[in-house]
């Protein structure tokens, strides 16, 4: 659902900011985060309504408007993208500086169609040494920066990448569009 980041990019704020502002536990938080607006208990509003100056009503109807408009969460940083993927967040839109790396992941990723008949050829067994071999590489790459490797890796493995315009990507779970 994500309804809570999405309110909360509006104000330039995230969760941690939350907890920090209201006390209000960070686990509490990530839980409601997933769930619809109207699941999100008193004492969940109120702390994020300290965190933004609303009042708890005027935070659920915030977070109503956004559930019923379809508002995707909207990822800037590398930071946020690694979260949204390490929380397996459904869908959302890649803009700004880091879209052109969402790009690159585009272009290296086989069609469904393409992914289906090399996993047909191979028996099943080309997935699985993909997956080695992948592995392989991040353990053995000099760079020091293998936290952006295996970001790449599960965006590729988990999210089909739709490019809308110039400035924007749209990233869904594959399992959703099963």
């Amino acid at each position: 659902m994500n309804l809570m980041d999405i309110y909360l990019q509006r104000y330039q704020l995230t969760r941690y900011d939350v907890f920090q502002r209201s006390g209000i536990s960070q686990q509490t938080l990530y839980s409601a985060n997933k769930k619809g607006a109207t699941s999100y208990s008193g004492k969940v509003l109120i702390a994020l309504g300290q965190a933004t100056g609303d009042t708890a009503g005027e935070v659920l109807d915030a977070l109503l408007r956004i559930e019923r408009e379809g508002v995707l969460l909207q990822i800037l940083t590398f930071e946020e993208l690694k979260q949204a993927v390490d929380e397996h967040c459904p869908r959302f839109l890649v803009v700004g500086p880091f879209l052109e790396a969402i790009k690159a992941y585009k272009k290296s990723q086989l069609s469904e169609e393409a992914r289906l008949g090399f996993d047909l050829g191979t028996g099943g067994t080309g997935g699985v040494l993909e997956y080695l071999l992948n592995q392989l590489w991040i353990i053995l790459d000099k760079d020091p920066d293998k936290v952006s490797l295996r970001l790449q890796d599960k965006v590729m493995k988990l999210y089909d990448i739709k490019l809308l315009n110039k400035q924007t990507a749209e990233l869904s779970l594959k399992s959703l569009s099963y």
